[in-house]
């Protein structure tokens, strides 16, 4: 399986500014493998602070987020 952000299937991309933060926030939802939940990543921009979590309880047990691998994310069965 080679689920990553640029093979899983995107829900939603916009910018949101949380807070009153003067950067925007790059944010994007794609489903999950199982398809009952999320993969929501999350970059500020101008701050090279990007990171991925689950909004699925299954998924989250199943798989790990893999970093640098010639895209944003990558998962890996644990």
């Amino acid at each position: 399986m080679n689920i990553n952000d640029k093979t899983a299937k995107k829900i939603l991309e916009t910018d949101i500014y949380p807070d009153g933060a003067n950067s925007p926030t790059e944010h994007i939802e794609y489903v999950c493998p199982c398809g009952k939940g999320k993969i929501i990543y999350e970059n500020v921009r101008g701050f090279n602070d990007r990171y991925a979590f689950f909004k699925c309880k299954t998924c989250e047990k199943k798989y790990d987020f893999r970093y640098g691998c010639g895209c944003f994310w990558e998962l890996e069965e644990k």
